[in-house]
């Protein structure tokens, strides 16, 4: 189970977040550009710490302000997919994904997650070669071979044609169970929510309330 429970001010906009999600299946956070969703899973990744709350995923807690722990990102193994990708543009993609150093070219999970994404024919090259979808294809294998115990995708297909975004859909929907990881989705976009969202929360102006994944509030 994941619990989020924070409050944080930025400038005159108030985030009051509180929302518990099953670590099962993919969790979306759906609103409006501005809503606070970014803000939101940035605190769950440690990259903007809350004024105050409590952050737990799966009974480690990542933060909570009465007892001052807040750890740092990098022990909080999580898998955050951006949408600009971040590649390393001066490693070539096999390098990109075996970067964590959490597994090898010689495990099984990397020929599967290879396979899954269909970027074998891709491991020889340099990002700046790949295609917008290639490239975040990329980046959610370099974030599975991590080995984390939650997946951030922040608008992940944002930046992609309507082809590549249906074909990167059919890759996340297998996620959750294939690698046991619960998965956070951020998105504005109602074909995502009714394609890939197993949960759903609505993020209004800094503010959460569950939400159901035909309510008509998608649009």
């Amino acid at each position: 189970m994941i619990m989020i429970d924070v409050q944080k001010k930025l400038g005159t906009h108030n985030i009051e977040a509180a929302m518990t999600i099953r670590s099962t299946g993919i969790t979306a956070l759906y609103g409006h550009s501005g809503a606070g969703k970014t803000s939101i899973i940035n605190m769950i990744a440690g990259l903007l710490a809350p004024d105050r709350g409590k952050i737990i995923v799966n009974d480690r807690v990542f933060f909570e302000s009465e007892l001052k722990i807040n750890l740092p990102p990098e022990q909080r193994r999580i898998g955050y997919i951006f949408q600009d990708k971040r590649l390393f543009h001066f490693l070539s993609v096999k390098k990109n994904l075996l970067f964590s150093g959490r597994t090898d070219e010689k495990s099984a999970l990397f020929e599967e997650i290879v396979t899954l994404l269909d970027i074998d024919s891709l491991l020889s090259r340099k990002p700046a070669s790949l295609s917008g979808g290639e490239a975040q294809r990329v980046a959610i294998g370099r974030a599975l071979l991590s080995l984390p115990d939650l997946l951030l995708l922040d608008e992940p297909m944002s930046f992609l044609d309507h082809q590549c975004r249906q074909a990167l859909m059919a890759y996340l929907k297998q996620i959750p169970q294939r690698f046991s990881v619960p998965v956070i989705l951020v998105t504005h976009a109602a074909d995502e929510i009714k394609q890939l969202a197993d949960h759903l929360f609505f993020i209004e102006n800094g503010q959460t309330r569950i939400g159901t994944i035909r309510s008509a509030d998608i649009c």
